[in-house]
């Protein structure tokens, strides 16, 4: 009960008045998914490091581009202002899938026309365990709702 009354007093303090609230919780999570892609990466590196060392370099640079495009979509929904307008929150969340997708689509297109020689199993393997990271390090986060005392997410 102590720390719901925190997280409302928090909220209360960050309300903007125009729909918005500065949200400090935000970037726990956004640390929160960072250190997790950030963790895989550097896991997977030891690994093919001591089992597969030419595989190292396609996984890496696969698992780089992950947590570049996973990095900015946590970014846009977890950092700075939230609204609590549903439709305005939906396209914030839209809005950094979109950026994470072109990023990511970019930045593997440029890694398979520059270089030569690249693993696409490894490059692959490196990408979808950074996507799979944050997307788990969301999704096991408790969240106390501050309507329904008591009641986590």
């Amino acid at each position: 009960m102590e720390r719901l009354s925190r997280v409302l007093v928090i909220a209360r303090q960050h309300d903007r008045g125009d729909g918005t609230i500065d949200c400090v919780l935000g970037e726990n999570m956004l640390r929160r998914v960072l250190v997790a892609q950030c963790g895989v990466t550097a896991l997977l590196a030891l690994a093919l490091w001591l089992f597969g060392p030419n595989l190292l370099h396609s996984a890496s640079l696969g698992a780089g581009i992950g947590v570049a495009g996973n990095g900015y979509a946590a970014w846009r929904v977890f950092a700075g202002s939230r609204s609590k307008i549903g439709s305005v929150a939906m396209f914030e969340l839209y809005r950094a899938e979109f950026g994470k997708l072109v990023i990511i689509g970019v930045l593997c297109g440029c890694a398979f026309v520059a270089i030569d020689g690249l693993n696409i199993v490894a490059f692959l393997g490196g990408l979808v365990s950074v996507t799979l990271a944050s997307v788990v390090a969301a999704a096991t986060h408790t969240v106390e709702l501050p309507e329904q005392v008591g009641r986590q997410i």
